[in-house]
């Protein structure tokens, strides 16, 4: 009976973070509403501790283990799946400068609000924080909690499109879609990382360097 009580409530909290972290993401896109984007991390985050709390998760079954990074590191197709992002945001970059010149950077750096790499240790420090915070939110969370209640697919699906929704900011059409298009597919390539290892920690790798080779690349490249 408690079993049954304590599986209805988390599957209730999991249906309610995913629902305001929807609304939130449309909500920010459509408005740029700060309040908004904050809802979006407090939700993910929120709830994915919450059902950690209610289920008493395992180290062994969490989907924010520290133990567990270097054998989930380790995983058959792991370490050539994160070389393939890492090559991907390479080339992505390569043609965002032959399609589009520095607008295209103009508009990157337009939606975002990070240190320079003059200031590299705050820069650093806020893209440790960030990114975990949205692994945390996006892949632990949503994909994470949500695959268990919904087939893979359509929750990686509908997470990709939001992690991509929450990163628009208004533009020229084909950079913005160039931009967004982008962004999607790496969601989907690190939901596929979750999927093979079940620890959002190793989906930070990617993520964090995928960020950091941009930042580097932009004064070679833009500069």
């Amino acid at each position: 009976m408690f079993a049954s009580m304590k599986k209805d409530k988390v599957k209730r909290i999991t249906l309610i973070g995913m629902v305001v972290m929807l609304l939130a993401v449309a909500v920010k896109a459509a408005t740029g509403s700060m309040l908004a984007a904050a809802a979006i991390h407090v939700a993910g985050l929120a709830c994915f501790f919450i059902i950690e709390g209610v289920e008493k998760t395992p180290d062994s079954e969490s989907g924010l283990s520290f133990k567990r990074f270097f054998p989930d590191l380790k995983k058959p197709g792991v370490l050539p799946l994160i070389l393939v992002m890492l090559v991907l945001t390479l080339v992505e970059m390569l043609l965002s400068k032959l399609v589009f010149g520095s607008a295209y950077i103009e508009h990157v750096l337009g939606r975002i609000n990070v240190p320079g790499l003059d200031e590299l240790p705050l820069l650093l420090l806020s893209q440790i924080v960030s990114v975990l915070g949205e692994e945390i939110e996006f892949r632990a969370f949503f994909v994470g909690k949500g695959m268990k209640r919904f087939p893979f697919w359509p929750v990686a699906l509908v997470g990709a499109v939001l992690f991509a929704a929450a990163h628009y900011a208004a533009g020229p059409a084909g950079i913005v879609a160039w931009d967004l298009g982008g962004i999607f597919i790496d969601a989907i390539l690190f939901a596929l990382l979750f999927r093979k290892t079940g620890n959002c920690l190793v989906c930070f790798v990617p993520h964090f360097l995928n960020n950091m080779i941009g930042f580097f690349l932009v004064p070679v490249l833009f500069g």
